[in-house]
Parts: structure tokens; sequence; C-alpha cells
């Protein structure tokens, strides 16, 4: 295992997605963030609130909605539970029609978390646009689909996989590189 970033690198770069966002997106007032589960909306959660306290700064109104996707239900390559009483799919309660949705996950690679999650949000209305965001991307796409913002981009190898610990979850924040 080797640590790619500390607690310090992270939150630096958490910080600077949040100015990309707001210096990149047009009318930041019509954004809502989805996040995915179990870490994507963790980092939503810390994005949004960046970027709120920003826009407050600057005197933009907006409310920032976020919405959480268990994406697990319409992956299809992993096998469906749809017995668990305990897992709700999708905990969106905002209208995401003619909204610019930003899709934040913690780790992209083959796309497919993606694409899952894209069918999910479509089931609840039709966004104006949707935006990827991710902490880190790595080699192995699978799927023509790319996220438009990306904290860190890991050359990891086939043969290794991506371990993001956030404080929320693990109590340390870390991305580390392990072997599989």
């Amino acid at each position: 295992m080797r640590v790619i970033l500390d607690a310090d690198e992270v939150k630096t770069i958490v910080e600077r997605m949040a100015i990309d966002l707001y210096l990149h997106v047009p009318a930041v007032e019509n954004l809502v963030f989805i996040g995915i589960q179990s870490r994507g909306d963790k980092l939503a959660e810390r994005l949004r609130i960046l970027l709120h306290a920003k826009m407050q700064r600057d005197g933009i109104a907006g409310q920032l909605p976020l919405g959480i996707l268990n994406v697990n239900f319409y992956r299809d390559d992993l096998g469906k539970n749809y017995d668990s009483p305990n897992v709700k799919a999708i905990n969106i309660d905002f209208d995401i029609t003619n909204k610019h949705v930003i899709l934040i996950d913690d780790v992209f690679y083959t796309g497919r978390t993606v694409r899952a999650a894209l069918d999910a949000i479509f089931t609840q209305g039709r966004p104006s646009k949707i935006s990827m965001l991710t902490l880190v991307k790595r080699p192995g796409r699978e799927l023509p689909v790319l996220p438009e913002f990306v904290g860190l981009d890991v050359a990891a190898q086939d043969n290794e996989y991506i371990k993001v610990k956030l404080k929320e979850v693990e109590g340390i924040d870390e991305v580390s590189i392990h072997p599989r």
C-alpha cells in the first residue's frame, strides 16, 4: 500500500474543486449536487458547503440541493439485492428538471458507476446538463464517459486499486493505492 494523498492534500483538492465549479459553471444558482454512496455523497456535502459559502460571500442566491444515489440497483455488472428493506436507491427530494446536476463520486474507473447513476437520475426528471466530478480518476475506462472535474489523475496499474478514506466514514482523509 502507498498513500498518494494525505488529509491536507485531500482538503486542498476539495477546496480547489469547489473553486473550479464556481469559476467554470455558469449559473451556479441552478446547480444541484448528487453524490454516489458511500463516499461521493460525503464529498458532495463538503463541496456544497464550500460552494454555498462562496456564493453567499458574492451575494449569489441559491440553495444547492444535495441528493444521494446508491447505484447498486442500476449496475449491469453486479448482483442485485432488491430484498434489503433498509437500502434506498435514490434519495433526491427536489426537482432536477432543467437543473445542472453535478454528479460526484470518489473514484472514476471504468465508467460503469456513472452509467448506472445516469440511469437512476433520468428516473427522477430531465436535467438541463449533467457534469461529473471525481476526487480521483484512474485508467481503465470501458464506457464513453469522462468526468469534467478531476481532483487527481492517478496512473494506477490494472493489478492495483484505489482506496479513498474520508473522515465522515473512516475517521481519516486519505487516498492510497493497494495491490489487488
